[in-house]
């Protein structure tokens, strides 16, 4: 599948990019640091997954989803961010969003959110043990 990736920290960018590397079933056909990037990124290249940075330079990724969206109806966006709770995972399910998942998980589970997300599932694991409250 192809995957957008919007992130604005350099180090992060460049970890999963080389992950991604060694995935045969994911190709990394771009990296993007801003909102106003992901929106030409996204018209051009059409990716099956956008896996988006929730804080970016120009904004915060939720409020970019239907923008995104409305360029890419057929992208699905996954929210990659370091802090949530299940109000955060209510705003991205009504932006339209397909998931979102914390920065602070396995490396495995990033990919196999990706490839759900990409099957058309919605993955919104609020009730993991990584989330607040969760069990």
């Amino acid at each position: 599948m192809r995957l957008l990736l919007v992130e604005d920290h350099s180090m992060v960018a460049m970890a999963l990019g080389s992950a991604f590397e060694a995935v045969d079933d994911i190709e990394l056909i771009g990296h993007v640091a801003s909102i106003k990037q992901a929106v030409a990124a996204i018209e051009r290249e059409r990716p099956d997954v956008v896996l988006l940075d929730r804080r970016l330079p120009d904004g915060d990724g939720i409020d970019a989803i239907g923008s995104l969206r409305d360029r890419s109806p057929e992208s699905r966006v996954l929210v990659f961010t370091g802090v949530a709770d299940r109000e955060v995972a209510d705003r991205v399910a009504e932006a339209g969003g397909a998931g979102l998942l914390l920065k602070a998980g396995l490396l495995e589970d990033l990919l196999d959110t990706i490839r759900r997300v990409a099957a058309g599932q919605q993955v919104f694991d609020v009730d993991s043990p990584g989330w607040p409250g969760g069990r």
